[in-house]
């Protein structure tokens, strides 16, 4: 289990490194918009997520190392039983992706027909396992670092010390939702980030949850993939 320590800093912290995050991620992709000739699809998608990613690392390597004198361990990365960490993280992603998809399958009855994600286009236009890289690269590594490190990492210990355990897995993981911009998906990427923030919580590790959100992201790619390939 997480061992509580009242992290340092503070909402405003918190929503500094977010605006960072959303103006780094989709101020660059308008960007992109107007490069002419156009960059190819996976171009784009790598471009925006190291991007990103720089942003949300520079933010949290400020905020936490510069302004507050803290330590990556704050953050949750401990190599403390990595092993456990690991297995936990692939067992639990490998159940969230049952459960998103689950949820997802059930919303539809009641909801329109989502249309497909951009990420999914990508992962869809793939011609061969070398186009799979990028896909894989980014969802099976960087979101998940840099996503986990802000959701889990920062923003989830913050509001768990300031509102309690259950609204802090709650409400972080709705603003992981919230920031995917996908109404119609809404509530499977909810409980996602919930799935991901009990993780952490168990484990007392962030690598559970960094990987548990690649495994999840992995086999999604890979499905996506294998179903246009092999059917």
């Amino acid at each position: 289990m997480l061992v509580y320590r009242k992290p340092p800093w503070k909402i405003k912290d918190a929503l500094f490194v977010l605006i960072l995050l959303v103006a780094a991620g989709y101020g660059f992709s308008l960007f992109l918009k107007w490069v002419r000739p156009p960059l190819p699809l996976s171009s784009q998608f790598l471009l925006v997520g190291l991007v990103q990613a720089a942003a949300v690392l520079g933010g949290l390597h400020y905020v936490v190392r510069v302004k507050y004198g803290g330590s990556l361990v704050q953050l949750g990365l401990t190599g403390y039983r990595l092993g456990r960490a690991f297995f936990l993280g692939v067992a639990g992603g490998t159940a969230l992706f049952i459960l998103v998809i689950l949820a997802g399958a059930l919303l539809q009855n009641f909801l329109p027909d989502p249309a497909p994600q951009p990420f999914a286009e990508l992962v869809r236009g793939a011609r061969n396992f070398r186009d799979l890289l990028v896909p894989l690269f980014l969802g099976a590594l960087l979101a998940p670092v840099t996503e986990e490190l802000y959701f889990r990492g920062f923003l989830y210990p913050l509001l768990k010390a300031r509102y309690g355990l259950l609204a802090g897995q709650v409400l972080s993981s709705l603003v992981f939702a919230l920031l995917h911009f996908d109404w119609l998906r809404l509530l499977p990427l909810a409980m996602g980030g919930w799935g991901l923030a009990y993780l952490y919580e168990r484990s007392g590790s962030l690598i559970t949850a960094v990987v548990a959100h690649g495994t999840w992201n992995t086999i999604m790619i890979l499905l996506i993939y294998l179903s246009l390939h092999l059917a």
